[in-house]
Order: C-alpha cells, then sequence, then structure tokens
C-alpha cells in the first residue's frame, strides 16, 4: 500500500531504511567512477567537458572529465556540499552546504560560489541549513532552507528573501554511521530545461517556483511510504516533472505513480527525457526479494509503461542528469558516480523474444507432439549467447541455448497435459551472461479442452483486469493493466481494432448513461481516462482531489461515482463532473458516512437507476439516482470477492450473493469455485466460475434461476477464467454481446468466446462431402486446401489469423487417417481446412466437436490436384479466377484483359510436394522460395506459356502460386482457356485476350 495526499489528511508512516543492494551477476549496463567519499549531487557542465560532484564527506567538489571518465581534479570548499547548481550561462557554479550540526558543535550551513572562468571562491554563511539549489532563465539561484526561500545573485553574492518555508525540519550532524548524504538532506531541487520553472520537494512540502513570474506555490503533503528516491527530475518546458515515486503535472496533479516503491530516500534516481517521451529510473519495489539487483527501467514519461530493465553495477542514490543530446545519464550513486550511454544501447548486449506468449491448442482429436517457432534475437543486432529454460515438464526446447539470432522450437507433448481440463500455465526464461537487459519471460499455455468444454479461446498476453460489453456498437474492452492500455475488439469477428493508452495501473472501465464515453480509473493516478467512444480519442481527463485515486468506477442516469483509494484514508466515494473534468468528495453517502473499505467497487444498473457499492469487508452501499443519495447501507457477514452486478429489476450481485432492492439477501450460491463473473440477462443470472485449484478443472458458465437459485444447465469452459483483477479482489470477467450471438469470458490465455445458446444441446457433426477449396471441385491433393461441408459442424462461425494454422477451430478439429489436420475457418455448415503432406489413395476424415463425433468419410487423394481459386471480385462481378496482371497488379476481366507479352500471376491450389517442403499449416517461406517438385504445363488455348515461377505464395498456407508469360502467337478471344495441366489433372479456367 503506498499513497500520496495534500496536507490536513492522516498520514502513515514508514521509517525509510538505507538498503544496498548485492552486487549485481552477469552483464550489467554502465561504468562505476569511484570518488574516495560520498556524492550528494551532481551538476554538468558540457561546454567545459565536466561533470562537477559534490563530494559530501570530503569537502570537495571533483570534476569528471566526460571525455575519459576520470575524475581530473577537485576543488577544494567548506564541509558538507550537499547541493549544486550550474548558471545558465555557464559562470558560476553554487554550492550549498548542509552543515546542521548539532551542538556542542558549530553549525556551517554556507554557500559557495565559484566562478568556473577565474576560479574564484566566494563562501556565503547562512543562518539555517540549505536543502537544494536551482537556477532559473533570470540567472538568479533559488535558495530553500529549512525556513526561507532566498534568490542568490552569483556575481554580486547578494541573497534577497522570497518567502518563507513551514513544517520543514532538517536532521542533525553528525548522522549515524551509514547514512548516505541524501536521506541526511532529504530534500532535491530541479530547475526546468528552458529555466521557467523550478520544482522541489522535501519531507512535507512539494513547491514550485514560476520564475518569469516570481510566484512560488508550496504544498503540503503526506505521503506512504516516503517520497523516495528523493529526487526531482523536470521536463525541458516545465510542463510535468517526477519526485520521489510520483510524476506531476505542473500544477500538482499526480498523473502517474512507480509501482510498489519501497520509498527508500537513499536508494534510486530518475531522469526525464521529455524530447522522447522517456523516463529513466530505478526506483526499488517493496515487494522485491533481498537479491534482486539495481535495475534502471526505461519508461513512458506519461504514464510509465515500462519499455524495458537494464541491470546496473551498482545503486544510483541521487540526482540523474542527462546530457544535451540525451545519450548519456550521469546519476549519483553508491560508489560515487555512474555513467550510462542511453543512447548506444544499440551497442550492449540485450535479448529479445518475438512472442510474449505461445499457446498450445490440443483436443479430443490431438494428443501428439505440437511445436511452435520462438525467435530469438539482439535489438541491436548483436550476436549474444542465450539460454532458455522451462518450469513445465512435458515441453523441450531445441536448441536450448545458442548465441542470437536465432530460432528456437519449442516442442509440447499433448500426451503429458491430458489429464489437464483446463490451461496449464507455464513460463520461458530467457538468460544470459552477456545481456544487459532482463528479457520478460515467455508465457507457455496448453490447453487439451474436450468436446464437452466450450468455448473458442483467443490468446491476449498481459495482465488482465477487466471486460466490458459495448451493446449500441458491437465491441467489447479488455483492459491491459500491465501495458497500461485498453484494447477494443470487434463483437462478430472478436478482432482486436484498436489499442487505447491509460493511465498508471488501470483498474475499472466503465460507460456514461449515454454510451458516448468510456471512463477509465486507475490505481496509480489520480485522473480518470476519457475516451469518445465515436472517435476513440482521448478527451481531458478528470481530475481527483489531492491523494485520491479512482479504482472503481460507474454511471447511473444521474451521476457517475468513483469508488477511491485516499492517502491516509479514509477511503470515500467521489462524483465526476464531467463538464467541469473534475471529482468531488462527497461530504456524507446519505446519513451514512462517507467511510469505505479499500477494496471496494461499483457497478450501475444498465437502465441507469442505481449503483450497487461492495467492498471487500461485505459492506454493501446502495446510491439511487431518482432521490440522488445512497438509501441502504448493509453488511453481510462474509468477505466478498469475485463478481458483482446490479440489474434494472432490483436485484443486484456480490460475489455469491444475490440481494434484492433492499440489498438482503435473497440467494446464496456456495461451493469452492470462485465466482468471477455474472450479469442479468434475459430475467436470469449468467454466472461465471472458476475452479480454486486451477489443476482440477476449467471454469464453468450456467444460467441460474434468480427465485430459486436453481443452477441450469452448468457447461464447462475451454479454460479457467481469471480470479483477479491485479489489484481488486473483484472481478469484472463477463460480457454478453449486443448482438446476442456470444458471451465473451476473460479466462487464464486472454478471452473464451461463447454462443449466445452455449449450453444447448449439440447435435453430432454430419460430413456429406469435400471439395477443392479453389474450384469446388472433387480433385484433392496433399497439402491442398479443401473445404468441408455438411451440417454441425461448429457451433461457431469462426475464423483464424494464427500461425502455423491451429489444428483445433471453433471447438471442433478434423483428422485424417486419425491425425489432426490445421484449419482456417469454420462454421456449422462448412470447414476450410488443409490437407497434411505425405498422403495418398483413400484416405479417412473425422470430425470432433462438442456434438459428439461424426461418421467416417472416406476420401480419395491426387498426387496432384491444380485448381485455380474463383474467388475474384471486380465491382459487381464475383467469381472471377484470381488471375493477376502484373502490370497493374488487377485482377484480369473483360475490362482489364490479357495482353500479348504479358505476365501474370496465377494463384491455385493442389499443385502437390514442393522443395524445400513446407509442413501443412505453415506459411510459405519467401527464401528460399518453396517451389513445385513437378512443372506444371500451363496454356491460353492450346499453347503453352513460359513459366517462370510455379509453388507457394510467400507468406501463405496452402496457396500456390504460378508466374507465366504470355508470349507471341497465343490466341486472342474474349473465352480463352486457360488451363494448368499436372500429374494428369487439368484445371481450367476462361480469360479474355487480346494484342
Amino acid at each position: 500500500m503506498w499513497c500520496l495526499q495534500a496536507i490536513g489528511s492522516l498520514s502513515i508512516g514508514l521509517a525509510a531504511t538505507a538498503m544496498c543492494m548485492p552486487p549485481a551477476t552477469g552483464a550489467t549496463f554502465g561504468t562505476v567512477v569511484a570518488i574516495g567519499g560520498q556524492a550528494a549531487d551532481v551538476a554538468l557542465d558540457e561546454p567545459r567537458g565536466v561533470l562537477y560532484i559534490a563530494n559530501f564527506t570530503a569537502a570537495r567538489i571533483d570534476e569528471l572529465s566526460l571525455a575519459d571518465q576520470t575524475i581530473r581534479t577537485s576543488v577544494h570548499v567548506a564541509p558538507q556540499p550537499s547541493a549544486l547548481a550550474l548558471s545558465p550561462d555557464g559562470r558560476y557554479l553554487v554550492v550549498a552546504h548542509f552543515g546542521n550540526v548539532q551542538a556542542p558543535g558549530t553549525p556551517t550551513n554556507a554557500l559557495t560560489v565559484i566562478d568556473c572562468s577565474t576560479g574564484a571562491l566566494r563562501t556565503l554563511t547562512l543562518d539555517t541549513p540549505p536543502l537544494g539549489v536551482a537556477f532559473g532563465f533570470d540567472g538568479l539561484a533559488l535558495i530553500a532552507t529549512t525556513t526561507e526561500f532566498l534568490l542568490l545573485d552569483p556575481a554580486s553574492g547578494q541573497t534577497n528573501f522570497l518567502d518563507t518555508v513551514q513544517n520543514v525540519s532538517a536532521n542533525t550532524l553528525p548522522a549515524l554511521a551509514a547514512t548516505p548524504p541524501v536521506q541526511i538532506v532529504a530534500a532535491s531541487l530541479a530547475s526546468s530545461g528552458d529555466g521557467h520553472y523550478i520544482f522541489g520537494l522535501t519531507d512535507s512540502i512539494r513547491f514550485v517556483y514560476d520564475v518569469a513570474a516570481h510566484f512560488l506555490r508550496v504544498e503540503g503533503y503526506t505521503a506512504s511510504p516516503p517520497m523516495g528516491p528523493r529526487v526531482v527530475s523536470v521536463a525541458r518546458d516545465g510542463s510535468y516533472y517526477a519526485a520521489g515515486w510520483g510524476v506531476f503535472s505542473r500544477d500538482g496533479v499526480l498523473v502517474a505513480q512507480f509501482p510498489d516503491p519501497a520509498g527508500l530516500l537513499a536508494v534510486g534516481s530518475h531522469a526525464i527525457d521529455s524530447a522522447s517521451g522517456t523516463i529513466y529510473a530505478e526506483i526499488p519495489q517493496a515487494s522485491a526479494p533481498a537479491s534482486t539487483p539495481p535495475m534502471l527501467s526505461i519508461l513512458d514519461a506519461d504514464n510509465l509503461t515500462l519499455r524495458e530493465q537494464l541491470r546496473l553495477p551498482e545503486n544510483l542514490t541521487g540526482r540523474a542528469v542527462l546530457n544535451a543530446n540525451a545519450d548519456t545519464l550521469y546519476g549519483v550513486s553508491e560508489s560515487g558516480v555512474l555513467v550510462l550511454p542511453v543512447g548506444s544501447l544499440s551497442a550492449a548486449h540485450r535479448l529479445n523474444a518475438d512472442h510474449e506468449d505461445l499457446v498450445f491448442q490440443g483436443s479430443l482429436c490431438e494428443h501428439d507432439l505440437i511445436t511452435q517457432t520462438l525467435r530469438i534475437t539482439d535489438p541491436g543486432g548483436g550476436k549474444t549467447a542465450f539460454a532458455l529454460s522451462t518450469d513445465l515438464a512435458g515441453v523441450t526446447i531445441s536448441p536450448s541455448s545458442g548465441q542470437t539470432p536465432a530460432t528456437v522450437q519449442v516442442q509440447v507433448d499433448l500426451a503429458a497435459f491430458q489429464n489437464r481440463r483446463g490451461t496449464v500455465v507455464g513460463s520461458l526464461t530467457l538468460s544470459s551472461p552477456q545481456a544487459v537487459n532482463l528479457s520478460p519471460a515467455v508465457r507457455i499455455l496448453i490447453n487439451t479442452h474436450r468436446p464437452d468444454q466450450r468455448g473458442t479461446i483467443t490468446d491476449v498476453p498481459g495482465k488482465l483486469a477487466g471486460v466490458l460489453a459495448d451493446p449500441q456498437r458491437d465491441r467489447f474492452y479488455i483492459l491491459r493493466q500491465d501495458r497500461n492500455q485498453v484494447l477494443v475488439f470487434d463483437g462478430t469477428g472478436f478482432s482486436q481494432i484498436a489499442t487505447l493508452r491509460t493511465g498508471a495501473t488501470p483498474t475499472s472501465v466503465a460507460m456514461t448513461f449515454d454510451r458516448k464515453y468510456l471512463l477509465i480509473g486507475h490505481d496509480n493516478s489520480q485522473l480518470v481516462y476519457v475516451y469518445d467512444l465515436d472517435s476513440l480519442q482521448r478527451q481531458p481527463p478528470v481530475v481527483f482531489p489531492g491523494g485520491h485515486y479512482p479504482r472503481s468506477i460507474a454511471a447511473s442516469s444521474n451521476a457517475i461515482l468513483a469508488a477511491s483509494r485516499v492517502a491516509g484514508g479514509p477511503n470515500t466515494i467521489d462524483r465526476i463532473n464531467l463538464t467541469t473534468q473534475r471529482a468531488v468528495t462527497l461530504t456524507s453517502l446519505g446519513v451514512f458516512q462517507n467511510s469505505i473499505a479499500l477494496d471496494t467497487v461499483l457497478t450501475a444498473a444498465p437502465n441507469g437507476s442505481s449503483i450497487l457499492a461492495a467492498s471487500s469487508d461485505g459492506n454493501l452501499l446502495l446510491y439511487d439516482a431518482a432521490a440522488d443519495t445512497f438509501t441502504v447501507s448493509r453488511k453481510l457477514e462474509t468477505p466478498l470477492s469475485g463478481a458483482y452486478a446490479a440489474s434494472s429489476f432490483g436485484q443486484f450481485l456480490a460475489g455469491g450473493t444475490l440481494l434484492n432492492a433492499s440489498l438482503v439477501p435473497t440467494q446464496t450460491w456456495s461451493g469452492s469455485d470462485f465466482p468471477s463473473g455474472f450479469t442479468f440477462v434475459d430475467g436470469q443470472g449468467l454466472r461465471l466460475t472458476s475452479p480454486q485449484d486451477p489443476t482440477t478443472g476449467s471454469g464453468r458458465i450456467e444460467h441460474v434461476d434468480l427465485t430459486t437459485g436453481a443452477e441450469i444447465l452448468p457447461t464447462s469452459l475451454a479454460e479457467q477464467t481469471v480470479t483477479t483483477n491485479g489489484v481488486s479482489g473483484f472481478t469484472q470477467a463477463l460480457a454478453p454481446l449486443a448482438n446476442r450471438n456470444s458471451v465473451i469470458a476473460l479466462t487464464v490465455s486472454g478471452f473464451t468466446a461463447l454462443a449466445w445458446n452455449f449450453d444447448a444441446g449439440v447435435a453430432p457433426p454430419v460430413i456429406q462431402g469435400i471439395t477443392n477449396a479453389a474450384d469446388m471441385t472433387t480433385n484433392v491433393a496433399p497439402g491442398g486446401l479443401i473445404s468441408v461441408f455438411g451440417s454441425n459442424l461448429s457451433p461457431t462461425n469462426t475464423a483464424t489469423q494464427e500461425m502455423p494454422l491451429p489444428t483445433a477451430l471453433g471447438e471442433s478439429c478434423l483428422t485424417v487417417n486419425g491425425a489432426a489436420i490445421p484449419m482456417l475457418f469454420v462454421s456449422p455448415g462448412q470447414i476450410n481446412a488443409q490437407l497434411p503432406l505425405h498422403l495418398e489413395g483413400t484416405v479417412t476424415m473425422t470430425l470432433y466437436t462438442p456434438g459428439g463425433v461424426s461418421d467416417d468419410y472416406f476420401l480419395n487423394l491426387l498426387p496432384a490436384a491444380p485448381a485455380i481459386f474463383e474467388s475474384g471480385t471486380a465491382g459487381p462481378l464475383t467469381g472471377i479466377p484470381v488471375v493477376v496482371k502484373a502490370s497493374n497488379g488487377q485482377l484480369v476481366t473483360p475490362s482489364n484483359p490479357i495482353h500479348v507479352g504479358d505476365v501474370i500471376t496465377i494463384y491455385a491450389t493442389g499443385l502437390g510436394p514442393t522443395s524445400p517442403e513446407v509442413a501443412a499449416g505453415d506459411p510459405a517461406p519467401v527464401s528460399p522460395l518453396a517451389e513445385t517438385v513437378v512443372s506444371p504445363d500451363v496454356r491460353l488455348g492450346s499453347v503453352p506459356i513460359v513459366v517462370d515461377y510455379a509453388g507457394l505464395a510467400p507468406g501463405e498456407v496452402g496457396v500456390y502460386q504460378i508466374n507465366a508469360r504470355a508470349q507471341d502467337g497465343v490466341p486472342t478471344g474474349n473465352q480463352v482457356p486457360l488451363t494448368i495441366t499436372q500429374g494428369g489433372v487439368t484445371a481450367s479456367a476462361t480469360v479474355r485476350v487480346v494484342n
């Protein structure tokens, strides 16, 4: 738990302790420069090629040469140099000396002004301890002490009073052993790149100084844990800045927070590259094991989405600065200074895998080995050693080690998972003695669902936190928490159509009552993001009161409410005003206090009449839109988690308990399964559950009678449903779509789509005929594409873009001689698939569906069965042979005829084996091209034409292309036969040919 709020509320304080990480194992990024002391601050002087280092314990300013990263000279100054600032013209270096020495010692608080042109030093005594110094564009240095703000003119040495400081205390010297300088001073100042704004952070205040207006705004705050690391870094234009573990707008709104910070004042740092929208940061996490090495994170500046992590040789321990080109980062570190060439990452060894997930889907007819390909590369193009390991038995990796670039085969023995009814989740761990980055593990998902387990699984990588249906637009939205995104999917084909950026750690998604806007709440931002649902364009966000984090949102016809986590407590329900783009805290919840449990969720009735608030401690609240107040407060005897829902007919659901309009329990569904989703539909409840132990089964979906509580036709899902949203114990895992054709369940692989009548009895499949997919003739050959016709072939219409093609699709799988074959499309009346290689003669085809197993269908195969695709469309014309003119890239039609001398490309299937051989289901390679073993004879009329290439079309599955030339002598006319003959079989189409 960690949070930040404006002063005035209670604070839960956690003591900051020094943390010294063990040395990182393996390769690290950056060069350590030891200074023979302890650094407190740095200032960069690029024109002179120098980095100034405040050596706090040695009473000197060390000068690091930027050219060779060595200490060339040192300037002795007054004791405890704690902060540095270089004037905009580069002439003056101002040093603040923290000398708050306790009696009987004498305080040594002072400022030193060094003229960098002449080397002259001037020391000025201060009455109170200086906390930091920073220059504005006007050439004056802002000095913050424990009692006042001063402006220093470095040329004259004159200081002028600006304002007083309140509630700032200072540590005293001597400090306890092993106390770092940053923890002693416990404050930081930094200016924007243009010098127009100066920002500061202490234990109790944050402030911003507008240099041009000479205006100082100071805000008190409390934070738990403390705002560490005690560093401030600023965007070039001063529009935002980072302080401790938060990123703030100029006016003080906390727009994003680093996740799970330890709050250590003297471990970590950050620096902003505003030109590229990047933050470089080391922010230790509270939950990280003690053995975790120091890591530099590279993140998006607006919402702290993690791009990459690099191992550091030691911890950063204070300010970090980027040079003008933003290609080198200099940071205070344990030994002195850490130099990080961030602009030269391509020269460092790194590892990257081309997949986040590898999904292996078996079925009742697929129980052999499945292999998928993983590509391991160095993003910089280098050769980097790697090793791969897995935590799953039954998974083999070949090769398991090597050097980038490399193609790795990951093979799963499905027999090892046949007794599992859901999805087994494991990982591939990528490691290297050379790579400096931490490569994320690749998730392995192995599903072997049976015909009685319903639903089609779609892989969606990442930490998914909820799903919401959009009935008006036939879409649904999924929160991806680890990437700070809302993924937008089409409700008909289930394809992703957009990605929306969110703030840090999105936790809930809701729509306004008029269905115009999407509202996104966060756990690590004090903003609600707003999107126009028609344009999918982001609107200005809603700003919450200081310290309020809107974790759950619901919109009624009269009010939009948010359940907020509040720094220091109590947690509250706030009201959103989209017009003013502000949220305010309700003074009370009707006659009840506005104080809720941390884990509280909101959901609105579809008709806008009410909003249910359900809390993990069992408390329930009901907002009545007509009365514009909360009318019911009740507490259940048991804690709550899992599903929550509201109906338009005065019924509500929290966890496994059904409630009436007064939130009195009317039904309770008991059992060990976790209630992960619920919705009210068609006068019934639709309930989604998952086993507490995922090794014992898959998820389950069922209709329930809202009067009796009876469970109606419980149906097993293809895999387990989600049981957490990453932050809350409550889950939004079920979304019935508007077309009443499908139901979306959030499951461990991503989402599972079910037919609306998922619990209906399914008749066994019947295969009635099989044709060549190109021209619908009965000639078929190994490796060719086929169409299977019949009834009850699949309960859903499902197409796939997955490569290699899956052997189970839409809950159906098709076998030839007992081996599953790749499928492209399934529907109740038709399946498109690819025949395997190395078959001949009469084969047996069998189809498996949730309704049962088809009768065997006997199919005769030819060695070759060429067929020209007849699926072309040009204007009103359909069923056109797919023959393309190279000169204009358009289909050959009566208005776009073949001219003598033209090069044409003919698209076909069934041309037999190729060299190199391409496995069924795999896309054809680009290099080398897979050419047919037997060259086809191609003619216009009776005249052979020259074939330049005959083979598989690169990137396509089972599709062949023939590049040929219509040389002189070919016949002309409106109906010239174009024929392909191979292995004694001829395919024919008619085309127009002119001179």
